[in-house]
């Protein structure tokens, strides 16, 4: 790759002992994810934890291992709406080296209402980083949860999982993200470029580019927090295709905002979460 990458921030990665598929060698994920960081610059990595499977149960506690000897791993630890966690839970989850926790709330409206007040309360005045893995249906139901715990980082996972769009008019797509677009008015919340295969299998991605530029005319580019969805998107799309903020997102970015969508940001989330 010709020329020096500026360092990057990675805001989405999963990390599994024995990888997405389930079948790699212990530590074969974090690996090739090490490779892959050094070839693209990157500095630091939010881990979104899950454990919705069977087949990785103990994700939590793998990625805090990983944590302890890996700096730049800053891991989100799955949490369950049906099994959320105490306050205690929470205070001790941090001081293990957890910067928040995963969300994943399918197309389910009701699914956050799951977690108890007492919960979100915990979470926001621990100042969590909370990844949610939401469909617009979902972040609808969850709306008001999410604006009150105010004191936490909404990071919405994947342009809010609009699903795929690929031919779709622009009426329906602004129809898809209208509730995601809602949101931005809470300024504790902001959306990942990330999964873009999921709104458009084929890259460059054109239609979840479509959606992007509407969110990042709502939120702005320091709202806008790009992540690569390593290693799940290698399954749809080449590592450097997985790697690139598309051309179309970058060339109508100004420098200064294009170092936020490619790390600034979530830095800053960071200093703020971990201070």
């Amino acid at each position: 790759m010709p020329g020096k990458l500026s360092p990057r921030a990675d805001a989405h990665i999963h990390l599994f002992q024995h990888g997405f598929s389930g079948t790699k060698a212990a530590g074969a994920e974090l690996t090739t994810y090490i490779e892959l960081r050094e070839r693209y610059a990157i500095d630091e990595a939010l881990v979104v934890g899950y454990e919705g499977d069977t087949r990785f149960a103990g994700n939590n506690d793998y990625v805090l291992e990983l944590a302890a000897t890996h700096p730049w791993i800053r891991p989100t630890l799955f949490l369950d709406p049906m099994r959320p966690p105490s306050p205690e839970q929470i205070e001790s989850d941090r001081a293990q080296g957890a910067v928040g926790y995963s969300i994943y709330l399918g197309s389910d409206p009701e699914l956050a209402g799951l977690i108890p007040t007492k919960t979100w309360d915990a979470l926001s005045r621990a100042r969590c980083i909370l990844s949610v893995n939401a469909a617009p249906e979902a972040v609808a139901g969850a709306d008001t949860h999410l604006r009150d715990a105010s004191g936490a980082f909404i990071l919405l996972s994947h342009l809010g999982l609009p699903g795929n769009l690929a031919g779709a008019p622009v009426l329906e797509t602004q129809r898809r993200i209208a509730p995601i677009v809602r949101l931005a008015d809470a300024p504790h919340v902001s959306v990942k470029l990330s999964g873009l295969y999921a709104t458009d299998p084929d890259f460059p991605h054109t239609a979840a580019i479509q959606a992007a530029q509407v969110l990042i005319e709502a939120y702005g580019p320091a709202r806008m927090l790009w992540g690569s969805d390593y290693a799940p998107g290698l399954s749809a799309v080449s590592d450097s295709e997985l790697f690139a903020l598309p051309d179309i997102i970058r060339d109508e970015l100004s420098e200064s905002d294009c170092a936020l969508v490619l790390g600034g940001s979530l830095r800053s989330i960071l200093q703020e979460t971990l201070a």
